[in-house]
């Protein structure tokens, strides 16, 4: 025990003089620093003397040497205690000697007192601690940790940055004194590390953060599984289980809120997730791969598609567009607005119907996207769109930018396909200043084609309203030829519009039946001419009828001398040279800026099949235009990764199941589509199986996955989302497509393509009456096919001839007897496609609601490019349906007998006639007396707005003279009031396709017409006339109610002509 504490006093001593040695310190000391080294050579610590290690007491006997090495060694550095004499300095106490305040031990589990890890263990000076020039140490004292790797400090309490990057896991202990900082770190606890004080910075913990409630992405790249997440100021720790912590600046950091926290859009995701759990697909392997992709998402960025969906009242932020936009795959003013609004909005919808250049407006996006630096991923809800993307990507050479992945066998094809290498982009380079004086030519060219653009579209729509006026006056002359003794006053120099303002005035004046005063024929003089003032001396059976013949005239001259200036401006101006151009210019500032972008000279990065998951971001700044489909686009890469759009094409046939899923992967979003083209289908299983999840849920009905698809769902979601019509038509010949512009569009499209006057381009063959059809099968139609239609298209020797027809008995029954010399197949597997002749067979004897479903219908028409051939079955019952409007309109157009005792209505000239009238009762202030009839023009066309009667048109003010074709039927009395040109009905409803009237309305004043009057006396002969024409006529009174239901049963029940 003697040599025991002659050794401890030693060691005292030997403290002692360290101190002296040390004076450089200012009585600061470390446990951590080597003191002395042993008779090995190896270093002796401080700690190793005073540590709290519970091994020493093990090794001692008795309570009595416990006492002893206390009082040696604790005694002298006991807190608060004045330290003992020095013998060196005769028995005086040091003035400067170091007060060492010892951590308490931590103690093992069970074990009494001790405390925390990583209390502060601090040597005061006479300066005091937590001065620059004091000496504070920080450390993590563990059982076990003298003699080996310290442990870390505890990173959920403070943050260490030294040099910028985060060192908390590997420092034991910390001090700072004299502007510098001395860190011990536990790799190496025998060495300290020096550093300037500004290098190092200590962060507390300011709060945490609930991970649950927000999404963190760190340099652009979403981190999940997120445990804690903890706030040190200016920097972030992301605790993570199983994985190393991570630390951001808190630029680095962006935090989003989880939408999923509001319990509206969690209970509306929850439906839909149950909704594909139990409607989607399942794989070989038993696994439904949408509702597997469902399960992984706990979390979505509110600045996600998603969170717009849903909560569309909340403000979203736009993108910001970009400066100069570029066109490298040409443009025309529909796609210019639609590019323009994609790039500015978050939601933007594109209506493309037929044959508008939906891929070329998404190939411009596209382009825009990447010239931006930022990422696109493309979908639809098959392959073949997607596809075509890529393919005209590839013939501007930018495939390079391209990943089809979606599916696992086009990942492992993608893959194989590396190369390693970069397209030779030497030709694409481009010094800034070049760049800048090409973007500055490329801009202001687009300024110029602008005014061009618009004069294109003038010209197609002139030609346009000659294909209208072609067959209209042509049954119009037929009309006029009942006519003799015409007047032969001059009208030259007067517009088509003065024409019908001189019929307005003139009928007005007849109504009345007054004298022309001095006054009256001076302005008349003045407004219009001589020979306008000599009408007036004329008859109205003779003065109308010529009046509505010269607008004819004038009308085509007009549009003639206006299609001739416009054609001469782009002569001019070498329209076609410009536009093309303009691409050019475009497709060198694109291909300029992926050569700067791209280090194209060395060697490119392959990618293996962890990275689409690991390195999502990585992956798609190489590539940064991603293909998959609607089904795998959010598995594609790793489930939080963000693409910063989507574009999503053919969205009438996506599912919003699949929809929604799809916009939880994207910041922006082009929904591009059309609703008048095919539906998503479900079966009627789905339907029930859906409604009954739906019942589940109280949600609002545009969130329903039976009765939307995603185009639909998004267009009443969204409802002030720019929606943008490509109204530019490029594929068919007009009279084809105009079919389905008047029957399906509303005459919004322009057509592009010309009419020159081909014979046959519309057909129809109707087989003899009779039971052909077998089922799904009608032999009688393909024996047509095969022996009249099939003969006179070879004859036209055109290129391609499709057959299409709505069941797959008949595709396989006329592939048997055709063999494989066309193209045959369902309207399915046709859209998207083309052929120069199409032959549509119906098949059905009475045509069933599935074929004559008018999406299918508007889709197989605008297959055809050149010739459209239709045959179906003779039955009257079909005259009612889309495809007797198909008829009809087939018939109007080729100028067949119409057998009806009405002329068909004249919609152009009534057109404009009604315009005039507004216009002249606005300006006689006479609008007042008319305020009934306004008011039921508004409810019909309100009622005409709707999808069931999207094929009928209104006249206004008809004249019962240009309706009535037969008067054999009509008494004296009759004839004469009906070839009065004052007599007219108030509205009249017509079918667009053969301009055949289908009815007539009546507005009936109370006090005007009642009963015994005059009026009601001509209401009688009105009634007896077109009972006789077989017109259906639905009189209103103006003090009735529910005039919109009695509109829709009368035209329910009126008969086609």
């Amino acid at each position: 025990m003697t040599n025991l504490c002659i050794r401890w006093e030693r060691i005292a001593n030997e403290i002692l003089m360290h101190f002296r040695a040390q004076r450089k310190l200012q009585g600061e000391v470390s446990l951590s620093e080597a003191i002395e080294t042993d008779k090995a050579g190896n270093a002796l610590y401080l700690q190793d003397v005073v540590g709290a290690d519970d091994t020493m007491q093990e090794d001692l006997e008795g309570r009595e040497d416990q006492r002893l090495i206390r009082r040696l060694v604790g005694e002298p550095l006991r807190p608060g205690r004045p330290p003992a004499p020095d013998p060196a300095s005769g028995g005086r106490r040091l003035r400067h000697q170091p007060q060492l305040c010892l951590p308490h031990r931590e103690t093992r589990s069970g074990e009494a007192g001790g405390g925390p890890a990583g209390a502060l263990l601090s040597i005061n000076s006479k300066n005091g601690g937590g001065s620059p020039h004091s000496c504070c140490w920080f450390t993590k004292s563990t059982p076990g940790s003298a003699g080996g790797k310290r442990k870390p400090m505890d990173p959920r309490k403070r943050l260490i940055i030294i040099k910028g990057k985060d060192q908390t896991d590997s420092v034991a202990s910390f001090r700072f004194h004299d502007g510098r900082c001395e860190v011990v770190y536990t790799s190496a606890p025998n060495k300290t590390y020096d550093f300037q004080s500004g290098n190092v910075e200590i962060m507390p913990l300011q709060k945490k953060i609930d991970p649950a409630q927000v999404i963190v992405t760190a340099n652009g790249q979403t981190i999940s599984g997120t445990d804690e997440l903890l706030d040190f100021g200016a920097y972030y720790r992301i605790v993570r289980s199983g994985k190393k912590d991570l630390s951001f600046r808190r630029s680095e950091v962006q935090l989003r809120q989880n939408c999923l926290t509001d319990g509206k859009n969690k209970e509306a995701f929850q439906y839909f997730k149950e909704t594909a759990a139990a409607i989607s697909l399942v794989a070989e392997n038993g696994i439904n791969i949408l509702s597997m992709q469902y399960d992984k998402i706990q979390q979505v960025s509110e600045d996600a598609v998603l969170a717009s969906y849903l909560a569309p009242q909340k403000e979203v932020k736009a993108p910001r567009m970009p400066e100069a936009i570029i066109y490298p795959f040409g443009l025309n003013q529909s796609q210019k607005l639609a590019v323009e609004r994609a790039l500015s909005s978050k939601i933007s919808i594109i209506q493309g119907p037929p044959g508008t250049g939906k891929t070329q407006t998404i190939l411009n996006i596209i382009a825009n996207v990447v010239r931006s630096g930022k990422t696109v991923a493309v979908v639809s809800n098959n392959n073949s769109a997607t596809h075509n993307v890529a393919e005209k990507l590839e013939k501007k050479n930018a495939a390079f930018l391209t990943a089809f992945l979606d599916s696992l066998a086009n990942k492992e094809k993608f893959l194989e396909a590396q190369t390693g290498v970069y397209l030779d982009m030497s030709d694409w380079e481009m010094q800034p200043e070049e760049r800048q004086q090409l973007e500055q030519e490329k801009t202001a060219l687009s300024k110029e084609l602008n005014e061009m653009l618009n004069a294109k579209n003038r010209i197609a729509e002139i030609e346009q309203e000659f294909l209208q006026l072609k067959p209209e006056q042509h049954y119009f002359a037929d009309y006029y030829a009942t006519y003799r003794d015409a007047p032969s006053e001059s009208l030259n120099k007067l517009s088509s519009q003065k024409i019908l303002a001189l019929w307005m005035e003139f009928e007005q004046y007849a109504e009345h039946e007054t004298r022309l005063g001095l006054l009256q024929k001076l302005s008349i003089m003045f407004r219009f001419n001589r020979g306008a003032l000599k009408l007036f001396l004329r008859s109205p059976e003779l003065v109308i009828p010529y009046l509505q013949n010269q607008f004819y005239f004038v009308k085509k001259q007009e549009l003639e001398d206006e299609k001739e200036t416009l054609n001469r401006k782009l002569e001019h101006y070498a329209f076609d040279e410009k536009m093309d151009e303009l691409t050019q210019k475009s497709l060198r500032l694109f291909r300029a800026e992926l050569a700067a972008r791209y280090p194209w000279k060395s060697g490119r990065k392959r990618f293996e099949k962890s990275d689409f998951r690991r390195d999502s971001a990585a992956f798609t700044n190489e590539y940064p235009v991603v293909l998959s489909t609607t089904y795998s686009i959010k598995g594609t890469l790793g489930i939080d990764h963000i693409y910063d759009y989507l574009i999503v094409d053919e969205a009438s046939q996506v599912d919003l199941a699949t929809g929604v899923l799809a916009f939880s992967c994207a910041r922006n979003i082009v929904i591009v589509g059309d609703l008048k083209q095919l539906p998503n289908v479900l079966t009627e299983n789905d339907i029930r199986t859906s409604d009954a999840i739906w019942q589940k849920y109280s949600l609002d009905e545009r969130y329903r996955f039976s009765t939307h698809s995603l185009l639909s769902s998004a267009l009443e979601i969204w409802r002030d989302a720019p929606v943008t019509l490509l109204r530019e038509h490029y594929r068919c010949h007009p009279k084809i497509i105009n079919f389905c512009n008047q029957k399906f569009y509303h005459g919004r499209l322009i057509v592009m393509t010309k009419d020159h006057n081909e014979p046959d381009v519309l057909t129809m063959y109707r087989t003899t009456a009779g039971n052909h059809a077998r089922g799904h099968l009608n032999q009688r139609q393909i024996d047509v096919i095969q022996q009249e239609v099939l003969p006179r298209l070879r004859q036209e020797n055109y290129q391609s001839i499709g057959i299409i027809t709505p069941y797959r008995d008949q595709v396989a029954a006329i592939r048997k007897q055709l063999d494989d010399a066309y193209e045959v197949n369902t309207v399915h597997k046709f859209q998207g496609r083309e052929q120069d002749a199409i032959i549509l067979t119906s098949v059905d004897n009475v045509i069933t609601d599935f074929v004559d479903d008018p999406h299918m219908l508007n889709v197989a028409v605008s297959r055809a490019v050149h010739s459209l051939a239709v045959v179906t079955s003779q039955d009257p019952r079909n005259d009612r349906t889309n495809y007797g409007d198909l008829t009809r309109y087939i018939e109007y157009n080729n100028f067949e007998v119409i057998r009806s005792q009405v002329h068909s209505v004249f919609d152009m000239l009534y057109q404009g006639y009604a315009q005039q009238r507004r216009a002249y009762l606005q300006k006689h202030k006479r609008v007042s007396e008319y305020d009934s009839e306004n008011l039921m023009y508004s409810v019909i066309q309100e009622v005409l707005s709707e999808e069931a009667y999207s094929a009928i048109g209104c006249a206004v003010h008809v004249s019962l003279a240009t309706l009535v074709k037969d008067y054999e039927p009509l008494t004296e009395e009759e004839c004469k009031y009906a070839r009065n040109p004052l007599t007219h009905v108030d509205f009249l409803l017509f079918n667009q396709m053969d301009k055949q009237p289908v009815l007539a309305i009546e507005v009936d004043g109370t006090g005007f017409h009642e009963v015994g009057s005059k009026q009601a006396e001509r209401d009688i002969k009105k009634n007896s006339i077109l009972e006789k024409c077989a017109v259906p006529l639905l009189r209103l009174r103006t003090d009735g109610s529910g005039e919109k239901e009695k509109i829709r049963d009368m035209l329910k029940t009126a008969p086609q002509k």
